[in-house]
């Protein structure tokens, strides 16, 4: 079963508040990637990873790219 990043720090023990402060982030910003609404830097799931105790690889980390038009040589 999956789990969200809220449901996997509630079981772990942590607030938002705790978590933010050991990430040296805002409270608002922790929010916003337990919501969905921001995207977690890898640094910070490096991070979130070894204080929850669970693996990278069980992040799914949505990236987004930008792609600009590449020319092709004529």
């Amino acid at each position: 079963m999956n789990k969200t990043l809220a449901e996997v720090r509630t079981e772990s023990g942590y607030t938002q508040e705790e978590m933010s402060k050991a990430l040296g982030i805002g409270i608002s910003t922790y929010n916003q990637y337990e919501t969905g609404a921001r995207n977690i830097p890898v640094d910070k799931v490096k991070r979130i990873s070894n204080i929850l105790n669970i693996e990278e690889k069980d992040f799914f980390v949505p990236l987004k790219f930008t792609l600009s038009k590449i020319k092709k040589d004529e």
